[in-house]
């Protein structure tokens, strides 16, 4: 029950970012869309959007979702919503060196070499990044971001019965590290 509260947080404050970063692309005057290659070579596709709001600060948010199954070692799903909020230094908006602050929600159920993690996680953490003009529309961005993950879930070996304690703990986890392809609209 505990579990399904989390998700249903996940799922609502994420539909909250999603409606949000929409009715400021209205009053932004750049727009771009990216995708993480990082992420894609291990199987995992994700999309973002970022919205500029004034000469330095953009609101992006991410998603990523997998489904992935390896043999018998390796059998996950994946699912995370990451807002951003993000301080540009240089004068040109997108371009540059960059600070932010970032948000996640995640969902996951994880299968590795039977031991099973399935749980949520909510958290917070800083970014700090650059991103390289490749041209009018094209960027490649390189991000990286630390913070604390508040971490709800059941472990336990694949051959037991599932645990009935949920078991809490925050922890300092790096949540974010990308090399982006980012196309800009507008």
């Amino acid at each position: 029950l505990i579990m399904r509260l989390e998700l249903q947080k996940l799922k609502h404050y994420s539909i909250v970012a999603v409606m949000g970063a929409m009715s400021l692309s209205a009053h932004a005057q750049r727009i771009s869309v990216k995708t993480n290659a990082l992420y894609w070579a291990v199987a995992t596709p994700n999309i973002g959007a970022e919205f500029r709001l004034n000469r330095h600060f953009t609101l992006g948010i991410e998603g990523l979702a997998n489904k992935l199954k390896v043999g018998s070692k390796l059998n996950s799903r994946v699912v995370a919503v990451t807002p951003e909020v993000r301080y540009w230094f240089s004068i040109r908006p997108q371009a540059g060196h960059f600070v932010g602050l970032m948000g996640m929600g995640t969902d996951y159920d994880v299968t590795l070499k039977n031991k099973v993690y399935k749980g949520t996680a909510i958290g917070g953490g800083v970014t700090y990044g650059y991103s390289f003009v490749l041209g009018r529309h094209w960027s490649l961005e390189a991000t990286a971001g630390v913070g604390l993950l508040h971490v709800r879930d059941l472990n336990h070996a694949a051959y037991e019965a599932e645990p009935k304690e949920t078991k809490s703990s925050i922890k300092f986890a790096p949540l974010k590290l990308g090399v982006s392809f980012v196309y800009i609209i507008k």
